[in-house]
C-alpha cells in the first residue's frame, strides 16, 4: 500500500512500478503515473498477517509424578475438577484469549509498519530511492526472474524501515 503526498492531494493505492521517469500506483480504478518533480513524500506500509496466539492456558490436572504402574498421580489433598468447573475454566480461558488478541491485532493494525520516503520534489532524491523503491513495486515482485535471482540482501532492503 502506498501512499503518494503531491502537496495539493494524497492519492492512495499500490505501488504498482517504478521506473527512472515515473511511479505508477493503481487506485481503486485507475493506475496513475507520477513524475519524481511532482512528489512530495512517498509513505508505504506494509500489510501483515495475524497469527492466533495463546496467552493464557487452561491445565487444572497439576500432576506431582508418575505411579510405578506410570499412572499419573495428583498432588496431595488434590481433587480432580468436576466437569461444569473443567468446562467452565476452558470457556474463560478461550473467552479471555480471544479477547487479547482481539487487542493485540487492533493494535497493529492502528500501528503499521511504515516507510516514509521524502523525495521534496527533487529528482536526486529520487534516483537515490529509486532501487529500495522498485524492491517494493508488485510489478518487480511478481516477475519471476527477478524473484528467483534476488540476493539475500537485496530482499532484506526491502524490509520496512521506520523513518
Amino acid at each position: 500500500m502506498a501512499l503518494i503526498n503531491t502537496g495539493k492531494e494524497v492519492f492512495k493505492g499500490v505501488l504498482y512500478q517504478v521506473t527512472p521517469d515515473s511511479i505508477g500506483v493503481k487506485g481503486d480504478t485507475s493506475l496513475v503515473f507520477f513524475k519524481p518533480g511532482e512528489i512530495k513524500n512517498i509513505k508505504i506500509k506494509e500489510i501483515k498477517g495475524f497469527e492466533y496466539k495463546k496467552y493464557l492456558n487452561y491445565e487444572p490436572k497439576s500432576y506431582d509424578k508418575f505411579s510405578t504402574k506410570m499412572v499419573p498421580v495428583r498432588k496431595w489433598g488434590e481433587k480432580d475438577p468436576t466437569i461444569e468447573e473443567e468446562l467452565s475454566g476452558r470457556i474463560i480461558t478461550s473467552f479471555y484469549n480471544t479477547a487479547l488478541n482481539g487487542l493485540t491485532s487492533s493494535w497493529g493494525f492502528m500501528n503499521k509498519s511504515l516507510a516514509n520516503i521524502k523525495i521534496n520534489y527533487d529528482e536526486r532524491i529520487y534516483k537515490e530511492e529509486f532501487k529500495d523503491l522498485t524492491y517494493r513495486s508488485l510489478a518487480y515482485q511478481l516477475d519471476p526472474e527477478h524473484n528467483a535471482s534476488a540476493p539475500e540482501e537485496l530482499r532484506a532492503a526491502v524490509s520496512i524501515k521506520d523513518n
